[in-house]
């Protein structure tokens, strides 16, 4: 913050006079041309500035004013008959300050409400500056510029709408030093509020004879709309195609050593898969078992051994009788 008080002078229409209504149109700006009425500012000495823009300045600490510096401006309607005839650039005046023997940090603004937040906005101004080191000098003939105080001169836009031009929200233009020509300032930024300030800053190094700076012809457009937000899209569910069945690689059958004891059931291959039909199950190999011995004892524990069993009875029995007869036959011939 440079040293001394920024002095802002805030006018509103209605404290001062009832002013007439502008045509907003494409063009922001009020009063663009700098034309009447130019209230007088309270409380300032030679203070007269088109409405409803407002002055501002920074006024220097008692020490900077005593060599020359900081000084606050005198504010001033300037008109087509003020030598050299180039002073307006349109209409019957333009917006003049300066002071003689001595610098300052000053300029106007205007606030800017209604706008869309999210649009840009450009601000365009014609400014012109004459700066004469001394007159007595002899090179400023024609009330142009000779030995001139570098003039800082841009042009400003603060998005939020704030009134400090010491803010770091305000987006500047290049500095011009505009000697003895009217030219062209243009600065454009996004808005973050409904509301924007413009502003029109300079800044003479030197302690010039004559520091003076003229403005005219000022516009604030909207370059572009907001952006149109866009809606999300509806997140409508993917249904995920189910995969086909792929089917299952026949698997070849290995051949299997036959047993010359004991067969061994041929393995029969996995039936292919298919998408719609179901395999059909394919009856397991009967078994043949291999026949076995069995032993007598077996035969005639089991059910099936009864028979035997009575036969052999018999056939003891019959050879019982057959013995006893052949004894009794042997001993008669003896």
């Amino acid at each position: 913050m440079p040293i001394g008080a920024l002095l802002v002078i805030l006018l509103t229409a209605g404290a001062l006079f009832p002013l007439p209504v502008w045509s907003q149109g494409p063009n922001l700006i009020q009063n663009p041309s700098f034309e009447l009425p130019y209230p007088i500012v309270a409380n300032k000495e030679n203070c007269a500035i088109a409405a409803p823009w407002v002055p501002w300045w920074v006024q220097g600490t008692e020490d900077e004013v005593r060599q020359g510096y900081r000084f606050a401006p005198e504010y001033k309607a300037a008109i087509r008959a003020d030598f050299p005839g180039n002073r307006v650039r349109s209409g019957d005046l333009s917006q003049q300050y300066f002071h003689s023997f001595g610098n300052f940090q000053a300029g106007v603004l205007q606030q800017v409400h209604n706008i869309p937040v999210g649009a840009r906005v450009r601000f365009e101004i014609w400014g012109m500056t004459w700066s004469c080191d001394s007159e007595a000098k002899g090179n400023c003939g024609g009330a142009t510029s000779g030995d001139p105080s570098p003039m800082h001169f841009r042009v400003g836009i603060d998005p939020t709408g704030g009134g400090d031009v010491f803010s770091q929200a305000i987006v500047w233009s290049e500095e011009q030093n505009a000697y003895d020509a009217w030219h062209h300032f243009q600065i454009e930024a996004v808005s973050k509020n409904s509301t924007v300030t413009v502003f029109v800053y300079t800044y003479p190094d030197y302690r010039s004879q004559d520091n003076n700076v003229y403005l005219d012809d000022a516009s604030l457009v909207i370059v572009s709309p907001p952006p149109t937000a866009t809606r999300r899209p509806t997140n409508t569910p993917t249904q995920t195609p189910v995969p086909t069945d792929t089917p299952v690689p026949t698997n070849t059958p290995t051949a299997t050593a036959t047993s010359t004891a004991t067969p061994t059931a041929t393995q029969t291959a996995t039936p292919t898969l298919t998408a719609t039909a179901t395999a059909t199950r394919t009856a397991i190999p009967t078994f043949t078992p291999t026949p076995t011995r069995t032993s007598f004892l077996a035969q005639v524990t089991s059910g099936q051994g009864t028979g035997i069993l009575l036969i052999a009875a018999a056939g003891v029995a019959l050879a019982f009788l057959i013995g006893i007869l052949i004894g009794r036959r042997s001993g008669k011939t003896s």
